[in-house]
């Protein structure tokens, strides 16, 4: 099960926490491009929180959501997190009308520090909540109009998810995409997300930030 999963996602995760520069929690470039994102529609609703760990989750199945691995893992012990409890979809104010129990987790790696590249975590839930919240697909595309949607601890302390639906990927460098998405702590697992026929498809999962000397750029992994 994990292999099919990673030869699924892997390519298309998001990474800011690679190569050179420093991890920092504020990566907005210019002014603020982010706004609430308050929407119950499709595919908004199929983003939602992660107790315990302050990190982004997307539903990409029926009972499957995609985040960050450094969101599950202990980065200390190198073990998955024993706190883990519920996803909570569309969670907005500090509400969420349905949640659910994490049953199993599928990790990219449990050793951050050797295998960057593979931030990513796939989440077995006790419910199909995708059933009636639909769920985003996963798409390797680099060109056009992208979104990113998370719960940014600097909006509403986190309890409300931000939105910055007109960001791109800058450039694609050995596996790294270079984006320009507004995001900060909080954000991680978050979905870059194109549409495409009223269809969303994931293309990077915002893990992080990079800051080099003279230019701040979110970096990807494809």
């Amino acid at each position: 099960m994990k292999s099919s999963l990673r030869k699924r996602f892997v390519f298309f995760v998001l990474l800011s926490s690679v190569g050179h520069g420093s991890v920092h929690s504020w990566n907005v470039f210019g002014p603020d491009q982010r706004k609430p994102m308050t929407s119950y529609e499709y595919p908004y609703r199929t983003i939602g929180y992660l107790d315990n760990t302050r990190c982004t989750g997307v539903l990409v199945g029926k009972s499957l959501v995609l985040t960050a691995a450094h969101c599950v893992v202990d980065l200390k012990t190198k073990e998955l997190r024993r706190d883990l409890a519920y996803f909570r979809p569309n969670y907005i104010n500090g509400k969420s009308y349905q949640k659910s129990w994490i049953t199993h987790i599928w990790v990219g790696t449990l050793d951050l520090e050797k295998n960057q590249p593979e931030d990513w975590a796939v989440l077995k839930l006790a419910d199909n909540l995708g059933e009636g919240f639909g769920w985003m697909e996963v798409k390797k595309e680099t060109e056009g109009k992208m979104q990113c949607g998370g719960y940014s601890a600097d909006f509403a302390g986190g309890k409300t998810p931000t939105l910055h639906d007109d960001c791109k990927i800058l450039s694609e460098s050995q596996d790294i995409l270079l984006h320009n998405c507004h995001t900060t702590r909080g954000s991680s697992g978050a979905p870059i997300f194109m549409m495409q026929n009223d269809k969303a498809y994931i293309v990077a999962l915002n893990v992080g930030e990079f800051r080099g000397d003279s230019e701040q750029i979110g970096r990807a992994h494809v």
